[in-house]
């Protein structure tokens, strides 16, 4: 069981005063009326009146000679102060972590410093002042899963998690979870606890949560999570589903025996896959992600680092349809999609830093690397980060209802995004990763930026690749008789169907493959655009027959 009891509050204010520490020999006085501290000073001879802070106030800084303490209390009792203190040292406080390479990390904070554009960044100083990481406000431990190669386990900036109900080396299931000596995590390359060092794992593992503000290497998007490595990244699928199957099973027992055994897992993260894949091939590695999901997981996984559209050519895992997974792909220092990375304007929900990313690495060293597989990890750490700083109100819905706020978090994720124009017709969202906005969103100090008035969002359709039918879903704040439609086409750009929408309280469109005439139409790619006043918004569909 990893909770803590005693839970710390921490309030980023513009300063912090340390009350035993202050300036020697020095007192702040706020008199009761004006131009009396020279009788003051008559009184309390070894008082010096050095200068006027604030006339409106009557506030005063002055030195003292003799006991500090002493004079202090003097002072408080004379009757022409109306106020007295010390002259405090006070700190100027600031979310930007002090890890020496925190500087390398544009993905987090981007001010040109290597000469890329400013504020091409997901906000995390902006983040970080609301919430750090760790620990959710009723004591759990966060946890994010690592599904890779490994990882370096003596990294000095690399929090990792330990399972406390395991006994290491004994070659005995000690918590009876099913797995032996898994103190560390899991190794489903050859089903022991010893995890396989490696630089990717490391390096992934840093990105989402490399501990911040700890004076040493870099920080992650989330300070504090604590890393599950589970070794799986791997050709062979079985050996995947076997990974996955340790975190299930690990979240599972969590949500079981109350925070007892198990571990609080909110996130994994996957930078391998199916170049091309079709999930119709893959039933078993898809479900996964739903059952993760119905425990409250959700789970990111990296497009191909190919220049291609996913919905078009699929690929495994980010054509997958499960609600729960978020995919990602990568931009750069100027806020563009990298050439090399693939996108699908059904398939891929979001972009994230990926390119030129500096994290940990082994042998408690840094590197640079590039790809899909290092803008995904931002989006991992990103889902901790929005947990850590979840109500008490969200986290008890979230212990009853763990798949629906999971859902709810997603969409916080793609709702925060700074919509960029590499992305806006590419992604589902439309954007890269934001987590302050994010943030804003789900603690309801932010609306959701709908970019048209009249309507909140196209949502999509699910399933996509469908057959028979598919839904479609969207938010509308207002219509009128007529107004609001939503019209098929097909590749040629010929209307197929068109549905009339009355009443703003209709969210949803199933439509049945068919066209006006009641015909069922052939496979392949279809549009279907949105209208309602001025606003109009399009996506794309794939009818599989």
């Amino acid at each position: 069981m990893e909770k803590i009891l005693t839970f710390t509050a921490i309030l980023f204010l513009t300063i912090t005063v340390f009350a035993e520490k202050y300036v020697p020999n020095e007192i702040l006085i706020q008199l009761k009326t004006e131009d009396t501290e020279t009788f003051l000073q008559d009184d309390i001879t070894e008082l010096a009146f050095e200068k006027l802070l604030s006339k409106r106030m009557s506030i005063w800084l002055c030195s003292v000679s003799g006991d500090a303490e002493e004079m202090l209390q003097n002072v408080k009792k004379h009757p022409l102060v109306k106020e007295a203190q010390f002259n405090h040292y006070v700190q100027l406080r600031t979310t930007f972590p002090d890890d020496p390479m925190f500087d390398n990390k544009w993905g987090l904070h981007n001010e040109g410093q290597t000469g890329g554009l400013i504020d091409a960044d997901v906000d995390a100083p902006e983040a970080w002042d609301i919430n750090t990481g760790g620990v959710t406000i009723l004591g759990d431990t966060l946890v994010v899963a690592i599904v890779d190669g490994g990882c370096y386990m003596t990294h000095s900036d690399l929090n990792y998690w330990k399972n406390p109900d395991e006994i290491p080396g004994n070659g005995i299931d000690d918590d009876d979870n099913g797995y032996t000596d898994d103190v560390d995590g899991w190794n489903a390359y050859n089903s022991t606890g010893a995890i396989p060092t490696n630089s990717h794992g490391t390096h992934v593992a840093g990105i989402a949560a490399a501990i911040g503000n700890n004076g040493i290497g870099v920080s992650g998007v989330n300070w504090n999570a604590k890393t599950m490595p589970v070794a799986g990244s791997s050709g062979n699928e079985a050996v995947d589903v076997e990974a996955y199957g340790y975190v299930l099973e690990m979240r599972s027992r969590y949500n079981e025996t109350a925070g007892e055994f198990g571990a609080f897992v909110v996130a994994t993260n996957a930078s391998f896959g199916v170049n091309y894949g079709d999930p119709a091939d893959y039933p078993l590695w898809s479900a996964i992600y739903d059952s993760l999901g119905v425990q409250g997981v959700l789970s990111t996984g990296a497009t191909m680092n190919i220049g291609a559209d996913v919905d078009v050519t699929g690929d495994m895992p980010t054509a997958c349809s499960s609600d729960y997974l978020l995919t990602v792909t990568n931009t750069d220092h100027l806020d563009n999609k990298r050439n090399g990375a693939a996108w699908g304007l059904t398939t891929i929900d979001l972009g994230a830093p990926g390119t030129q990313i500096y994290s940990t690495d082994t042998n408690n060293n840094y590197s640079y690397k590039t790809g899909t597989s290092m803008a995904t990890p931002q989006v991992t750490g990103a889902i901790a980060l929005m947990l850590s700083a979840a109500s008490e109100e969200l986290l008890l819905e979230y212990d009853e209802n763990p798949a629906a706020v999971a859902l709810q978090i997603k969409q916080f994720l793609l709702d925060g995004v700074d919509i960029i124009p590499d992305l806006e017709f590419t992604t589902v969202s439309g954007g890269r990763l934001n987590v302050y906005n994010s943030l804003e969103l789900m603690l309801g100090t932010r609306v959701a930026d709908e970019r048209v008035a009249l309507v909140s969002k196209l949502h999509g359709n699910y399933p996509n690749p469908f057959n028979p039918s598919t839904t479609i879903s969207f938010d509308l704040t207002h219509t009128e008789s007529n107004d609001a439609e939503l019209i098929v086409y097909n590749m040629k750009g010929q209307k197929v169907k068109t549905f009339l929408i009355k009443s703003s309280n209709i969210n949803s469109i199933i439509w049945n493959g068919n066209d006006e005439s009641g015909k069922p139409v052939s496979s392949g790619i279809y549009f279907y655009k949105l209208k309602s006043g001025d606003f109009s918004e399009t996506r794309k569909m794939i009818l599989m027959k």
